[in-house]
């Protein structure tokens, strides 16, 4: 676990003019494994071509984030991974994220 990833939850907010706006929070900033799953895939879309890359990243257990979504997602090298699934390893071991990062 040599890589540092940020793991952030959206929330509502209300911005000067009184709307509600989407912003992101990190929950924890941690070391992970990152393991980019073989394969991939692109797709073509309004004449534009996006690409998907799954990567899995392996974190600690911790209680912070023992109760992650889907609808949460990982920051890492600059780039968004939206979360697909969390799995747990063993016992309280770890945690692996299931994740996609997608690409125009």
């Amino acid at each position: 676990m040599d890589r540092r990833i940020s793991v952030e939850r959206a929330t509502l907010t209300t911005n000067a003019y009184g709307e509600r706006v989407e912003t992101w929070a990190a929950l924890a900033t941690v070391w992970a494994d990152v393991n980019y799953r073989v394969g991939g895939s692109e797709s073509i879309q309004s004449e534009q071509i996006f690409s998907e890359q799954r990567v899995n990243f392996t974190i600690r257990y911790s209680n912070t984030l023992s109760n992650l979504k889907t609808s949460d997602r990982v920051t890492y090298n600059n780039e968004i991974y939206q979360i697909e699934g969390v799995q747990e390893i063993g016992r309280n071991e770890g945690i692996r994220l299931v994740t996609t990062l997608r690409g125009e």
